[in-house]
């Protein structure tokens, strides 16, 4: 009989977190807990390979006694047993410690065939937790998972996709898989499955219970510490027009924003010394062949600007066999030196290659601070080497301090962007972070000329990739410079041809608010926020849209933003640089008619 392990979170419901007004902090007090969203997929994967091969579901989860609650809801989907993880010592704690924790439960209660994670937690975006029990416990992990295809005793078939590769994996049964939300839509409980679950037995487990070791358990035995919440920054100051000829006036800002954004050039400038550090920076840039992520370039520019303040070098890591044309490529981005990994034959990800490639070079040359891009492949990677080097893993990140005394300050947005989280590793080595993609500028800076290669020999490996095919979609939204974002202020799906029309006239793409692509209005991938896709345009011109904090976080690295809004209290209007207080349907079809008679640019 299959034994399948569903992990799970209880998070606060992201919809009814709010600001205080008054002391600009995140109100917790009266919101409602639900399961982690994307853990329902999850749980629901599991359901169905439990109707499809027979076996028991276990569902797992840490927390406090409240997360219950989340437990009973996963039984009513079908789960057949539960076990809550609680005690005091383990509050606060990172992913390091949670996976650990998470990996004693499971040795208490039982080993599994199949281990299921959902893709993220929405109140962090970490997406580690899965990948790091995985190392824990010693199999593998494959994550992004879009379909099980089959599941036997000693072999297990996936379809894993990442943001430009679909591949068929095989690896070894028990394996660990974290699954995206396209691969089924969670059922609805009966009312005799919530009374079934209601009166259901939750089995607590305490840290004495599952044998764990204090110090690594909770806040205690977390590599990373959290040292200051704040609300998001205010990053722009809004010019605000409520007169007539709004149509006019929106046409001005538009020429006025694209001139600007294009005579704006990209240069570095060095900052202080801050302290001298003993290691130094990396950054890992991933690639595929010979194409490399773009995101690896810009966190580049900021891994220049650590390096700067810290007093030492920038370094590339690269992994894979044939590598020499992205060698010459990283020295065009500033980078001092870089480590070549040599895994001979092997120019494609697998993640136990990878990751004993990138732990070998960290455990010899010790850096200081080690950057990866926020990639579906790099995230998984960076998971997997943490445990493998014994380091803190911080998630996600936007932005980056030096601090004399502090060292290194990661700054992420939590809870869809509500809050901003400043986040240190005072004790371990190296600083691993990954890095949000569209938030930074590639800046192209004259680098060294210095290769470390190190060969890595790998003899086995867990997977077996039965298929690997290129996507040929790309994510256009990163790409524009010109982005018309519609809100629910469209009123409805066919009304967003008049955004598209906009788009076209100013060379750009429409993208939408979390609503819309919730409700299926527009393309999941065309979906702007923390949720979606970052975006960093010439010019974002908002078009109905409130301005929910998840999707300002999406926005701010664009240059200039016009929003045209008919609240006037909208929070939009605190986060762009031209504001209009008018109807979209009033004002976009004439500025469309000024377009075509006189053309976007002067």
């Amino acid at each position: 009989m299959r034994r399948i392990i569903v992990s799970i979170k209880q998070v606060p419901d992201a919809d009814d977190l709010r600001i205080d007004p008054i002391t600009n902090n995140l109100v917790r007090e009266g919101v409602p807990a639900v399961i982690n969203p994307p853990d329902l997929h999850a749980i629901e994967e599991g359901v169905r390979l439990k109707e499809r091969y027979g076996g028991i579901v276990i569902v797992i989860t840490m927390g406090p006694p409240q997360a219950e609650s989340s437990l009973r809801d996963a039984i009513a989907m079908g789960a057949d047993e539960a076990y809550l993880i609680t005690d005091r010592a383990m509050a606060g704690a990172d992913t390091w410690a949670t996976s650990y924790t998470l990996y004693k439960a499971i040795e208490k209660i039982g080993r599994a065939d199949v281990y299921l994670f959902g893709r993220r937690a929405v109140d962090g975006e970490t997406e580690q937790v899965g990948p790091q029990t995985a190392k824990w416990l010693g199999i593998p992990a494959v994550g992004y998972v879009s379909e099980v295809k089959d599941i036997s005793d000693e072999r297990s078939v996936v379809v894993r996709i990442t943001e430009d590769i679909q591949e068929e994996i095989e690896v070894p049964t028990p394996a660990v898989f974290t699954v995206l939300e396209t691969i089924n839509k969670p059922r609805q409980p009966s009312i005799e499955d919530l009374i079934k679950a209601k009166y259901a037995k939750i089995t607590k487990l305490s840290k004495e219970d599952i044998g764990t070791e204090p110090n690594k358990i909770g806040l205690a035995g977390s590599p990373t510490r959290v040292i200051k919440v704040s609300p998001p920054p205010k990053t722009r100051n809004a010019e605000i027009y409520k007169g007539k000829d709004a149509s006019e006036w929106v046409y001005d800002k538009i020429v006025k924003s694209l001139k600007e954004a294009s005579e704006i050039k990209l240069e570095y400038t060095r900052p202080s010394l801050k302290y001298k550090a003993k290691g130094e920076v990396w950054v890992y840039i991933d690639h595929y062949g010979n194409d490399v992520n773009r995101v690896s370039w810009e966190i580049a520019s900021e891994g220049r600007k650590i390096a700067d303040s810290t007093g030492t070098k920038l370094a590339g890591v690269i992994v894979g066999d044939e590598v020499e044309e992205i060698i010459t490529q990283a020295f065009e981005f500033g980078f001092d030196k870089v480590y070549h990994a040599k895994i001979p034959s092997l120019d494609y990800y697998i993640n136990d290659a990878y990751t004993k490639a990138v732990s070998t070079i960290v455990q010899k040359y010790k850096p200081e601070v080690f950057l990866f891009p926020g990639t579906r492949i790099s995230r998984e990677l960076a998971s997997t080497t943490a445990i493998e080097v014994n380091t803190g893993l911080i998630a996600d990140c936007v932005a980056f301090e030096v601090d004399e005394k502090v060292g290194l300050l990661s700054i992420r947005p939590d809870f869809g962007g509500k809050e901003m989280s400043t986040i240190i590793c005072p004790n371990s080595r190296p600083i691993m972070v990954t890095v949000r993609g569209g938030v930074f500028y590639p800046i192209k800076l004259k680098g060294g000329d210095e290769v470390v290669v190190e060969k890595v020999d790998i003899n086995s490996s867990w997977y077996n990739v039965k298929s690997r095919t290129r996507l040929g979609k790309r994510n256009v939204l990163t790409e524009a410079e010109v982005v018309i974002g519609v809100g629910r202020g469209i009123k409805s799906p066919e009304n967003i041809k008049m955004a598209e029309e906009l788009a076209d006239l100013l060379h750009g793409v429409v993208g939408v608010s979390k609503p819309l692509a919730d409700m299926g209005w527009y393309p999941k991938d065309r979906q702007i926020g923390q949720t979606g896709t970052t975006i960093r345009p010439k010019l974002y011109i908002a078009l109905g849209i409130a301005g929910a904090v998840q999707h300002l976080v999406g926005i701010s690295g664009a240059r200039k933003v016009i929003a045209i809004n008919i609240d006037p209290e909208a929070q939009i209007f605190k986060n762009c640089d031209y504001g209009v207080v008018g109807d979209i349907f009033e004002i976009v079809p004439d500025l469309i008619k000024i377009i075509k008679d006189r053309g976007a640019m002067e």
